[in-house]
């Protein structure tokens, strides 16, 4: 499980170079629909074993599915972004259950059917995360950092099975909720953002979905 959180901010290490693009005034600065496929731009991060990503057609739209089977992977975007009072980050995601036994604070049980994860430059070491997660405990509302990085740390959009089969849809602030969690410190650029699937460590069989990604700055 360590080996889970420190792969995911290595990836972002290789994913910064100097320059980052300094935010429009108007427009979206990144959108994602999967309409045309899965693009070559999102690369897989491995873990154990390989959720599998598959675009499906749902009428004139389409979503990503997530597949996992004992396994954890994720994708990962490459978005180089300066700094901006807000950056709204929404899109859609569902899931068909929890991972039974699944935990927030367990690394060995540490497991979500639907998590998407925005990383930022870091100067030294691996980049920070803020992540939104569909939780298997924890409340709405609750934030905690992963049981093995402060740097990787979460806020609960939704949780349980309560909601579990139809899509929800999500706005948050990026901006906002880094102060949430990182505090004072400033925050850096935005260089990636990613979304994770996985069940190894409870040996579980998962689906999750995702859907029309947009982020915008003011």
């Amino acid at each position: 499980m360590v080996q889970k959180v420190h792969a995911v901010l290595v990836l972002f290490t290789l994913l910064l170079w100097p320059a980052c693009v300094a935010v429009a005034a108007a427009g979206p600065l990144f959108e994602e629909n999967f309409s045309t496929g899965l693009s070559a731009l999102w690369k897989p991060v491995d873990f154990t074993g390989r959720t599998q990503y598959t675009v499906v057609g749902e009428g004139t739209n389409a979503w990503l599915a997530a597949h996992a089977v004992k396994s954890a992977s994720g994708l990962a975007r490459e978005v180089r972004f300066k700094p901006a009072a807000k950056f709204r980050l929404t899109w859609r995601w569902k899931i068909d259950r929890c991972p039974p036994g699944g935990s927030e604070d367990v690394k060995a049980t540490f497991d979500h059917t639907a998590r998407i994860f925005i990383a930022f430059e870091a100067r030294l070491g691996p980049p920070r995360t803020v992540n939104y997660v569909w939780a298997n405990q924890l409340a709405v509302g609750a934030t905690f950092n992963h049981p093995s990085s402060g740097r990787a740390r979460f806020i609960v959009l939704q949780s349980g099975d309560a909601k579990a089969g139809p899509w929800q849809s999500e706005s948050r602030d990026v901006a906002a909720d880094w102060k949430k969690l990182f505090g004072d410190l400033e925050m850096p650029d935005l260089v990636g953002i990613g979304l994770m699937t996985d069940a190894d460590g409870t040996a579980a069989d998962v689906t999750g979905g995702y859907a029309d990604f947009r982020l915008t700055a003011e």
